[in-house]
């Protein structure tokens, strides 16, 4: 959903075609979200069906592009969202949750081990993360969601030490 305000974000800035769009939006929002490019098209062209951007083709070498931009009714509408109350933070679906439910039949060595393969891939990331944070660029919408992933990927950790706590002691037999 926030893609699509997104997009009209980026275009308030001025007209851009869609692949200029995936790679300002990776810029300026950094490892927080990559959107699918066929993703951003189609929202591309639902935001036009509904009169919220409009195109204008472009020549580029041989072949014609779309350069979009923002219509009034898209400004109203950007300003709207911006105005409205925020939503409240999508469920939890992380991976880990699974690996647990599926380990859990196996006893809590299993559980154990997903916990332990999990936090290596997440320390992994922190560190990939804190590497990032020396290449950043100006943008506020970038710092601001690099710091988001930083305290993120933290949190997870902490919590993943939580599991271990709980699972310390705990060797019941697998569920049969």
């Amino acid at each position: 959903m926030s893609l699509r305000y997104a997009l009209l974000a980026l275009l308030a800035e001025g007209e851009a075609h869609g692949y200029r769009l995936v790679k300002e939006f990776a810029a300026r929002l950094g490892p927080c979200w990559h959107p699918n490019v066929g993703q951003v098209y189609q929202l591309l062209h639902e935001l036009e069906r509904r009169g919220l951007i409009a195109h204008r083709p472009e020549a580029c070498g041989a072949r014609a592009r779309r350069l979009f931009r923002l219509t009034a009714r898209g400004e109203r509408t950007l300003r709207a969202w911006l105005a409205r109350r925020p939503g409240w933070p999508p469920p939890l679906r992380d991976e880990i949750f699974v690996r647990v439910l599926a380990a859990e039949r196996l006893g809590a060595q299993a559980v154990r081990v997903q916990v332990d393969r999990h936090e290596e891939e997440y320390r992994r990331y922190l560190a990939l993360l804190e590497e990032q944070a020396a290449q950043r660029s100006g943008s506020m919408a970038q710092a601001l969601a690099h710091e988001a992933a930083l305290t993120h990927a933290r949190a997870h950790l902490d919590w993943l030490a939580r599991c271990r706590e709980a699972l310390a002691g705990r060797d019941a037999p697998p569920v049969s």
